[in-house]
């Protein structure tokens, strides 16, 4: 059983030795662990400073690419050292890297494919600020109700996924993974796992959200086209009908003399309303033959290695 701790990393040469350092190499069920660095176009002594703590392998980027970038160039760097199981977990010396044996427990005995370290549960954080505890709720909230499960932490990038997992995981934004890996996995079939875990609040200046306007925009629009990708369907329905249902109550409030509202207006929104529905049906054919592509190409890819092991 081989385990792989990846670590996205961007100018984090404070934190980022006692953060390799402080990742068990021992752990029971486990015959190897080692650990994989991307360094996301770090100006500091962050490559040093993790070769001498020990990184068993660093991969960089030759400029800042965003986290999200980060954590695919690990993904497919991971896949490489054949894994059985990779967690994940940030530079900044939040998370307990001794919780790694609990987060990776269910995974070992079948229970999930993909387990997360869940701040904010009571008793388990440390020092944070009220209003990222308040943010983090609202985002989380919002990805359960997309994903149509209800996560702890959809935020934190202190996670453990299974061999399976990873070679399924499609992150395209490279500002940020956690929503959208929680999202592209659930809609996969995969079963995900909250566990709490106890964190400390470095009062640092986040890499990631550097406005708080920009930062909930962003996401917004993940949260969105991740949708739209996995569920064109209910997205578009969605829309057709907040559409449909304005062009119907603009026609009733007209002809109830209540309010008089043009009727090209109340026309034009039943006509888009119907032409979002027709969009979702096709969106929906075409994410249709994407899977069935991909799930071709993950098969020819398991068919080669397997062919190359018994070589």
């Amino acid at each position: 059983m081989k385990l792989v701790v990846l670590i996205p990393a961007y100018n984090e040469e404070e934190s980022i030795e006692k953060t390799i350092l402080g990742i068990p190499r021992k752990i029971f069920g486990v015959d190897k662990v080692e650990v994989l660095v991307v360094n996301d176009g770090s100006t500091d002594r962050t490559v040093e400073f993790a070769m001498n703590a020990g990184a068993d392998k660093i991969v960089s980027h030759k400029r800042n690419m965003g986290v999200g970038a980060a954590f695919m160039t690990g993904i497919r760097t991971a896949i490489t050292l054949n894994p059985d199981i990779l967690v994940t977990i940030d530079a900044d010396l939040q998370h307990d890297s001794q919780a790694i044996p609990e987060l990776v427990e269910p995974i070992f005995n079948k229970q999930f494919d993909v387990t997360i370290g869940a701040r904010f549960v009571s008793g388990t954080t440390i020092d944070y600020p009220k209003l990222k505890v308040i943010g983090n709720k609202i985002f989380t909230r919002l990805v359960s109700w997309a994903a149509g499960q209800r996560f702890a932490d959809t935020q934190t990038g202190f996670r453990a996924y299974s061999k399976e997992a990873i070679r399924n995981i499609s992150v395209v934004n490279d500002f940020t993974y956690t929503q959208e890996v929680l999202m592209d996995l659930k809609f996969k079939g995969f079963r995900i796992g909250d566990i709490p875990i106890e964190v400390k609040f470095h009062r640092k200046k986040s890499k990631v959200v550097k406005s708080i306007f920009r930062y909930t925009c962003r996401v917004l629009s993940i949260i969105g086209k991740t949708l739209v990708y996995n569920r064109p369907n209910f997205t578009f329905g969605i829309i057709s009908g907040i559409l449909v249902g304005g062009g119907i109550l603009a026609k009733l409030l007209t002809i109830s003399n209540i309010f008089i509202v043009n009727s090209t207006l109340s026309s034009g929104l039943i006509i888009l309303g119907t032409v979002s529905i027709m969009m979702g049906v096709f969106a929906s054919v075409v994410f249709r033959r994407q899977s069935f592509a991909e799930r071709d190409i993950r098969d020819r890819i398991n068919q080669s290695n397997l062919y190359e092991r018994s070589q």
